[in-house]
């Protein structure tokens, strides 16, 4: 709701309003989200659900040099 409220803002105000670039900025970061973050929710989920302790497992022998 939220991008396309800022997005309906970018049209109405136009780039010489001073909010301008809030707007766009909302507008800019749900794509990025959209783009780029949604499509991984399923293969993090699946990670989750197999519960890969691998990290549990690490001795806290192997971080000290």
């Amino acid at each position: 709701d939220q991008a396309l409220i800022a997005q309906k803002r970018v049209n109405e105000l136009g780039p010489e309003h001073w909010d301008y670039h809030f707007y766009y900025g909302k507008v800019l970061s749900a794509r990025y989200y959209l783009r780029n973050v949604v499509p991984n929710v399923n293969l993090v989920a699946r990670l989750v659900k197999e519960g890969d302790d691998t990290v549990i497992e690490a001795p806290i022998e192997i971080f000290e040099y």
